[in-house]
């Protein structure tokens, strides 16, 4: 039987960014079908990638393994995209909008 805290680790491994459900099947000598409920039950937690693995599987992460895998060049760019998005018109009605 799969376990939470098993698979956390397992996606949390700073060995990969990403992580399939065969993958961490395997790692914690669970069914995919085990870690594919706890990735819905913690889906929270979890983050899924928009790009498959070239496997075509789906890939997997923790949000904060996630975090401390981007590198420092994204991590800025998101911080400055963030930025200019909060720092817009509260009134909907900025320039160029009709």
């Amino acid at each position: 039987m799969a376990n939470w805290d098993d698979v956390k680790k397992s996606l949390e491994d700073s060995r990969y960014k990403w992580r399939t459900i065969r993958g961490l099947a395997k790692d914690t000598a669970s069914l995919p079908e085990e870690i594919q409920k706890l990735l819905i039950t913690h889906s929270d937690v979890v983050v899924k990638s928009s790009i498959p693995a070239d496997s075509g599987e789906e890939l997997f992460t923790t949000r904060e393994h996630f975090r401390r895998m981007q590198s420092p060049l994204v991590k800025i760019a998101g911080s400055v995209t963030t930025s200019v998005m909060s720092s817009g018109s509260s009134s909907g009605r900025g320039k160029g909008e009709d």
